[in-house]
């Protein structure tokens, strides 16, 4: 069984909740000045996949926050740069372009073609209400997300991560750790292969 965590509305969620100060706002009535109601106001959520088998999973709660908020769900996900390969030098730089965007576009499709499944799955969750735009980007993952959440205003950011021991995350690092420790906004990890 998934360890439980609370949320604003005392819910208990299967996921944790990291860097939370931005979508949080203290709302104070002064009739009642000792008495203040924390509010969560989320408008703009970021889902990052990694495109893995258990990215669906991962999917499903930033579903679940944008439908529960009414908020705006914008999808994405990142390859790497393709410099510095072998092949490089046997090949044009108008080749090579071209090989960057047919990649790029099969991402991106296989992305949407994710979602669609997942949607006609689970046509309960009301994906199409709530997804707004479908992206892939290349370069570092982690700062690319962290452009795109500036870009899309978002409020929060989800996506999964995999849980490297302390030795692993200090030899291979994590995409979700670093987006986590540089995000100005809550991140929210999603456990998958577990």
């Amino acid at each position: 069984m998934p360890a439980l965590y609370r949320i604003a509305d005392k819910r208990y969620l299967p996921f944790r909740i990291f860097a939370l100060p931005s979508p949080f706002k203290l709302n104070c009535d002064p009739q009642f000045s000792k008495e203040c109601a924390m509010s969560y106001e989320i408008n703009s959520i970021l889902y990052a996949s990694d495109l893995s088998p258990r990215s669906p999973a991962v999917f499903r709660h930033a579903v679940g926050l944008a439908a529960k908020f009414g908020a705006k769900l914008h999808a994405m996900t990142v390859s790497l740069p393709a410099t510095g390969l072998p092949y490089m030098e046997f090949i044009s730089e108008e080749k090579f372009d071209q090989i960057k965007a047919a990649g790029h576009n099969k991402d991106e499709e296989l992305l949407r073609s994710r979602i669609a499944v997942f949607a006609e799955a689970h046509p309960e969750m009301g994906v199409s209400d709530v997804l707004t735009s479908v992206r892939a980007v290349e370069g570092d993952p982690a700062k690319r997300i962290l452009d795109v959440a500036k870009h899309v205003l978002a409020d929060v950011i989800v996506m999964g991560s995999r849980g490297h021991t302390a030795i692993g995350e200090i030899i291979l690092g994590s995409v979700a750790h670093k987006v986590t420790m540089k995000a100005d906004i809550p991140v929210i990890l999603v456990p998958i292969d577990r």
